[in-house]
């Protein structure tokens, strides 16, 4: 009398399990790494439209502005970016400083916004009227 066991034993379950630990182990770091630098590119660009958007207002008003949303449109001291999505961004919080130029910064919020660059804090990134980026590295 043969009797023939159809199914996994708990030893090659076991192995299973294993293999994807492993898999996982390596998967969801690099995910959240990729995740952390895709919200940092976005407030890159978003450093970079303001400080496009301050260099159209000083050749049209003479004059860098010291707001960033104030209105709907361009003046003399706002950049009219009211109701411009990067304004409630969850991610960051972007502010601006006028003093002979301009410094604009984007500060990370949340937990998820952790150091992923071996070293360099990039949670806060500026740019200036002379386009000094930094740290310089973040935007590398």
């Amino acid at each position: 009398m043969k009797n023939n066991y159809k199914g996994f034993t708990l030893i090659e379950m076991m192995v299973v399990i294993v293999i994807i630990g492993i898999i996982m182990a390596y998967a969801i770091p690099s995910y959240q790494r990729q995740v952390i630098r895709s919200k940092r590119t976005e407030a890159q660009n978003v450093l970079m439209q303001i400080s496009a958007r301050q260099e159209k207002n000083n050749a049209v008003f003479l004059q860098y502005a010291t707001g960033i949303d104030g209105g709907n449109s361009p003046t003399a001291t706002d950049l009219g970016f009211l109701g411009a999505p990067f304004t409630t961004s969850p991610d960051y919080l972007y502010s601006m400083t006028n003093d002979n130029g301009y410094t604009i910064t984007a500060t990370a919020q949340g937990t998820t916004q952790v150091n992923d660059n071996f070293g360099t804090d990039c949670r806060v990134l500026t740019l200036n009227s002379l386009g000094q980026k930094m740290p310089l590295s973040c935007w590398q």
